[in-house]
């Protein structure tokens, strides 16, 4: 013992900690230990003691529940504080005691932050007062055996007791999924179903099990009385309620345990009796999945296992669990950061962007060695690099996939328009899965866009175009967020096989991202709208919920398949708080300040450096996650002389309009009657030519509506060179030279060699009672039964006309 302090003391170290508290335990002391949560630090020999206070924000279940539908939290509001002592006798012996009720060989998290405070400042613990108190506590301990931990258990995560060491109870009966919840009460037993339905206030006297099935789902239906039913649950029962419920509902034995372990629920004994009273109140059951499809977050993986635990539909709803906030004030400066700097999102942006990306990639060729080139044969697999130079590493890092644009071609596009490069990989990428934009082929070596791509982006039905293309985004496979963070400076690497084949099926990497992104969307659904929340809250939240966010089928492997790095040969494991925050929680930030942000189902508060600080859902949250119309979808009311002040005359016949959905009706008629020649200065820019005004004036559109919007415009221009009234000047010339033609069918025409004798003829026949319309004024167009009329009265007169029969002689 050196300086009063003792060996055990001397010898501690992280790694001792972690081994006996355990990965989540470990993380929790970590963070509670980083912001400031312990005080009143005392030693006495080898024992610590401290208070451990944690606010509110710190345990995210309590507020899971919406106040306003459910009355189910706690009375008191302040902030929790926990005694702990920790006794370090040796390596492998550290009695200890919480108030959190946590006993048993491993350190609960408060005690792991005690420790952590003592590798990091031994000096702030002061000599222990209360000799008495801890000399009684001591003594007590001593009396209990205290059980190792077993060399064969794994150190890195605490293992729960299994349900079969329990006495036979509900929580072991597995009944078999149904989409009908009537099917999966049946298969209960009838004492069991008697006792949820007396929790339902029904009778049960004289009722058959498929009686007693049937008028408990009528009772859940109701929401009212299902939040009744919450209202009994104790806090535990309720807050792991809400945690499946957040989790979609559906979840297997491994996943709950450490669900209620990550957020620090209690004891495995209260695992237990939490589902044995939501079992009893037919708010959870125990359902075998086997050749079933479970109603998962689409793309979950649970439904690949065989049984698991099932939360209704009908309780989720009616319960209304929102994602827990912590509330974030943008106008509140940071001490660090400064002043946020907040960017909203504009309603239906996303569709005029996509326009305005797509007019530039209008008729752009790409270059030779471009992967989306015609003359790469894209059907070979990209080469991949060895992530270390020893042959028995069979590792290889990810190439790029060739659905992606390159580098290049984002380059391209950004000397046209004023986007950022992932926002032009995003639309580029968008448009042409929707179809919009086609690549280049071997005949035709450019970008084509569809004809009518400002109508189907801008026209009157965009809410619902925005509302597809979202859709479409959703449930497409794509790996393009993962390799986004590859400007992190993270690498994604992949397992080979000794003859350098990767493990990696095709397209599995993109479906895994997929799952991971609606997993996203799914929770995203879940929080409260027009709410700041805090980023990091929300973040440490998710990990709490899905460790695995990325790489959730990986736990189905002994090895995971794929990988992410930070650094060379050290991969990132999701389920340590600090890996999970370098690659997860980057990835998190990146599809809310990314994609969320840009289809408008987020406003980001930013730091000075483009971290994200904070987020609060949009209206249209409503609209794309629950198919809610929500009021931002209304169009915006622009007067007329505003839209017409938006037009910019240039030389050659070319005109810049705004691209926005507030100026579809002038696009409209540019699109009728000019050639769209790409984009300038964020505008779609046109030019008049004799083509297109021909092509206009054949296709029927009115051309006087077009002349009075661009005499209106030239009126109200101020630019200094007349381009307005030049286009005005030379399209009512070009419309000057245009002649006009009517075609009849079915008429008769009637033509006299001059005047007079048109005049002598209508006095003396019945010709003007046949007249449909004159032509010339020798020159007349009549009914055709009248040919034959005529041609009999000039004949009686002594009169011969000469009649050209079409049926008989053929065309001219």
């Amino acid at each position: 013992m050196e300086n009063g302090v003792p060996g055990a003391l001397q010898r501690l170290r992280a790694a001792d900690i972690l081994r006996m508290a355990g990965l989540n335990a470990a993380s929790l002391g970590q963070e509670y230990n980083r912001t400031g949560m312990l005080r009143n630090m005392q030693r006495q020999g080898a024992r610590l003691r401290g208070l451990v206070d944690l606010p509110l924000s710190t345990d995210p279940l309590d507020a899971a529940f919406d106040e306003h539908d459910v009355a189910i939290q706690d009375s008191t509001t302040t902030a929790r504080s926990y005694t702990v002592e920790v006794d370090v006798v040796s390596t492998t012996a550290w009695p200890s005691s919480c108030s959190c009720g946590e006993a048993g060989a491993l350190l609960c998290p408060h005690g792991a932050a005690l420790l952590y405070r003592w590798l990091a400042q031994p000096v702030a613990f002061e000599p222990m007062v209360d000799k008495a108190a801890t000399t009684d506590r001591s003594a007590a301990r001593s009396t209990s055996s205290l059980k190792q931990p077993s060399p064969k258990q794994p150190s890195s995560t605490r293992e729960m007791p299994k349900s079969d060491n329990l006495p036979p109870s509900p929580s072991s009966l597995v009944v078999r999924y149904s989409p009908d919840l009537v099917n999966i009460l049946v298969q209960i037993g009838l004492g069991e179903l008697r006792g949820i339905a007396r929790e339902y206030n029904l009778q049960t006297n004289g009722l058959s099990r498929q009686q007693l099935a049937e008028q408990i789902v009528e009772a859940i239906k109701q929401p009212d009385v299902v939040r009744r039913v919450a209202t009994t649950l104790e806090k535990v029962q309720r807050q792991l309620l809400a945690a499946l419920s957040l989790a979609g509902g559906v979840i297997n034995d491994d996943d709950l345990r450490g669900l209620f372990e990550r957020f620090s629920l209690g004891q495995p004994a209260q695992l237990q009796r939490a589902l044995l009273a939501l079992q009893g109140k037919a708010l959870l059951f125990r359902v075998n999945s086997y050749n079933s499809d479970l109603p998962t977050r689409a793309g979950s993986a649970n439904n690949l296992l065989d049984i698991g635990w099932f939360v209704p539909a009908e309780i989720r709803t009616a319960l209304r669990v929102f994602v827990p906030v912590t509330a974030f004030d943008p106008a509140q400066p940071d001490e660090r950061a400064g002043l946020p700097l907040v960017e909203p999102v504009q309603p239906l942006r996303i569709l005029a962007d996509l326009l305005l990306v797509a007019r530039a990639l209008d008729g752009l060729q790409v270059e030779p060695g471009d992967p989306w080139s015609p003359t790469v044969n894209s059907e070979l697999e990209a080469p991949m690099v060895n992530s270390t130079s020893s042959a028995t590493d069979h590792t290889a890092v990810l190439p790029q996939p060739k659905e992606l644009p390159s580098v290049a071609l984002l380059a391209a596009l950004q000397k046209k328009l004023p986007f950022e490069q992932p926002f032009l990989r995003f639309a580029t990428q968008m448009l042409h899965l929707a179809g919009i934009v086609q690549r280049p082929e071997r005949d035709v070596p450019y970008f084509r866009v569809l004809p009518d791509a400002a109508r189907l982006l801008l026209g009157s039905n965009h809410a619902n175009v925005l509302a597809d293309l979202f859709k479409l985004w959703l449930q497409s496979p794509s790996a393009a967020e993962l390799f986004a963070l590859q400007e992190d400076g993270l690498r994604l690497l992949c397992r080979m096989t000794p003859l350098n084949v990767p493990v990696l099926r095709v397209g599995e990497l993109a479906e895994e991202n997929m799952e991971a992104r609606q997993n996203v969307a799914a929770l995203l659904a879940q929080a409260p709208t027009r709410q700041w929340m805090q980023f990091a809250a929300f973040g440490r939240f998710v990990y709490r919920l899905n460790p695995l966010l990325l790489q959730r089928r990986q736990r189905l492997f002994p090895s995971p398949h794929w990988w992410l790095e930070a650094e060379a040969g050290k991969p990132l494991k999701p389920l340590y708080l600090g890996d999970w925050q370098r690659a997860e929680l980057l990835y998190l930030a990146q599809l809310i300040k990314g994609p969320l942000h840009w289809w408008g189902l987020c406003d980001v508060a930013l730091s000075s450096q483009g971290r994200l600080l904070a987020f609060r859902m949009t209206g249209l949250t409503n609209w794309l996650l629950h198919e809610m119309p929500p009021d931002e979808t209304e169009p915006i009311s622009t007067s007329q002389a505003s839209v017409l002040d938006a037009l910019e005359f240039l030389e050659d016949c070319q005109v810049l309009v705004p691209c926005s959905s507030q100026h579809w009706s002038l696009i409209q008629l540019f699109e009728q009657c000019a050639e769209a020649t790409g984009v300038e200065r964020s505008h779609l820019l046109y030019r008049f030519t004799p083509q297109a005004l021909s092509q206009a004036l054949s296709q029927g559109y009115q051309i006087a509506r077009l002349l009075e919007v661009l005499r209106q415009a030239v009126e109200q221009s101020e630019q200094p060179a007349d381009y307005g009234a030049q286009l005005l000047a030379r399209l009512e010339y070009w419309l000057a030279g245009y002649g006009r033609v009517r075609i009849y069918t079915g008429v008769t025409v009637v033509e006299t060699i001059d005047t007079t004798v048109m005049r002598e003829l209508e006095a003396t026949t019945s010709l003007d009672e046949h007249v449909i319309r004159p032509v010339s004024p020798t020159m007349l167009v009549v009914k055709k039964v009248a040919a034959e009329r005529l041609n009999d009265e000039l004949k009686r007169r002594g009169q011969s006309p000469l009649v050209h029969d079409e049926e008989l002689y053929g065309p001219e």
